[in-house]
């Protein structure tokens, strides 16, 4: 590393630190004053309780967020600080050409991108586990043990199964109605309990009827009480709610394992590879920022901190409206995941490397 590369890492990683917290105090704030406040005063938060929820919330707002755009700030403050005061023009006057003067920005982003990434993978999903279960437990007080209805489709042997009152935590059911269609047949089973069996690793099924019909005449062919009887499907638990925990509290490669499976039983999982593949995309945010700030501080060379706080926002705005767009086509299945994640990144990168190309030197 050069004189010159220490002089500009020194000043683009303290801006960056300011720009960083800066943020994340503002973010909080708002968050406070918009959201959260209300709740808090609602359920009588504790504050300790409030501090640890937004410091596991803190690893998810920074990566998906807030260092891309820290990244942003800091290139054109930096940069554009250095245009201003007219060391770009005597670097180049020297003989040191301007993919040289930003090599280093661009190393840095580039490392960032990889840290942001192997963060999202470990801290950040630490944190986000913490920050549903503080959510869960002290501002929305979702009951783990609350029964509600629920639907599974599409199971081994093509069986559907409603349940009127199902509890998560206990694993059990109220008002189980089970339903599977052949050629000619039509099965029904009505039962009164179900539960998770780990000794045999089976579903069970208590007091109710299993029944079957002529499919054209529906005409009953069979009529069986059930006492305790095993369910006509095999799916586990971790099956079945494969896809309930959210994105961000799982890895790439679980959440990509409980999509696979999920296909299986031919459950809808467009919305869940765009997730997938976003977790790629998002920390790549900040290498792009740095080649789009690049040529963008170059041209501003008036206006110092004003001018390039307003250029900061109005490229983040507009990131964030093309990639809001990109995902929300492949949620409906109208772009494949691959480019609903990436379209932003690359239709930023390639304006970035356009103007880069074009820069006056």
């Amino acid at each position: 590393m050069t004189t010159l590369d220490r002089y500009f890492a020194g000043r683009f990683l303290a801006t960056l630190a300011k720009a960083l917290l800066t943020l994340l105090a503002l973010y909080v704030i708002i968050d406070l004053l918009a959201t959260r406040g209300g709740l808090v005063q609602k359920h009588e938060v504790p504050l300790r309780i409030v501090g640890a929820y937004y410091l596991m919330m803190a690893p998810g707002i920074i990566i998906d967020y807030l260092a891309p755009f820290s990244v942003l700030t800091a290139c054109l403050l930096v940069l554009g600080d250095a245009a201003q005061k007219n060391e770009v023009t005597a670097a180049l006057a020297c003989g040191i050409s301007l993919r040289r003067l930003v090599r280093l920005p661009v190393a840095l982003g580039l490392i960032g991108a990889i840290g942001l990434f192997c963060a999202q993978e470990t801290v950040g999903v630490r944190a986000a586990e913490r920050a549903e279960a503080l959510d869960n437990s002290y501002f929305s007080r979702n009951d783990a043990a609350e029964r509600v209805p629920i639907s599974w489709a599409n199971l081994s042997g093509m069986w559907t199964c409603h349940v009127m009152k199902f509890n998560r935590l206990a694993l059990t059911g109220e008002g189980v109605l089970i339903h599977a269609f052949t050629a000619d047949r039509q099965y029904q089973i009505k039962a009164r309990r179900m539960y998770w069996d780990p000794e045999a690793a089976c579903w069970q099924l208590e007091r109710g009827w299993w029944q079957e019909f002529d499919a054209d005449t529906h005409q009953r062919l069979r009529s069986e009480r059930i006492t305790i009887r095993r369910a006509p499907f095999d799916e586990k638990p971790d099956a079945l709610f494969a896809l309930d925990r959210p994105p961000e509290t799982l890895p790439a490669q679980e959440l990509r394992r409980r999509i696979l499976a999920a296909e299986e039983h031919n459950r809808p999982v467009q919305g869940l590879w765009v997730d997938y593949y976003s977790k790629f995309a998002k920390p790549a945010v900040s290498f792009t920022m740095v080649l789009l700030a690049a040529p963008f501080a170059m041209r501003i060379r008036r206006g110092g901190l004003a001018i390039s706080f307003g250029a900061s926002i109005a490229i983040a705005i507009a990131y964030m409206l093309v990639f809001a767009v990109g995902v929300g086509l492949g949620q409906i299945g109208q772009l494949h995941p691959v480019v609903a994640a990436w379209a932003a990144n690359g239709l930023f990168l390639a304006v970035g490397t356009i103007l880069f190309l074009r820069t006056p030197t």
